[in-house]
């Protein structure tokens, strides 16, 4: 398995093969990739709160910063996905953290 396949799963919104993906490999829902970005930043990214709520049960960590120190709840809060937002505050994401610009998500 690519980790770059979980990845896509989550930026397509494509349930379904992420949650086979996981199956198979369920240290996956942490792979980085080439942008230090976990397959949360990108659920995040494309506000897919289906999946985003699958990573968060099986143990994505909500507060890994890519290599610019975005948290996934900063790109969730960038790109306007306020039902991702909340499920990633209601999931313990810290709203105070500040990414390398010193921006915090909120």
């Amino acid at each position: 398995m690519s980790t770059l396949s979980i990845h896509n799963a989550a930026q397509s919104n494509q349930p379904g093969l992420l949650k086979a993906l996981v199956t198979e490999n369920p240290k996956s829902v942490n792979a980085l990739d080439a942008d230090d970005r976990t397959p949360l930043h990108w659920a995040a990214s494309s506000g897919s709160l289906e999946i985003t709520r699958y990573l968060i049960d099986n143990k994505a960590d909500v507060d890994l910063p890519d290599n610019s120190g975005w948290t996934p709840l900063h790109i969730a809060a960038s790109a306007g996905n306020e039902d991702v937002v909340l499920e990633l505050v209601g999931a313990g994401a810290d709203v105070n953290r500040k990414n390398h610009k010193g921006l915090t998500p909120l």
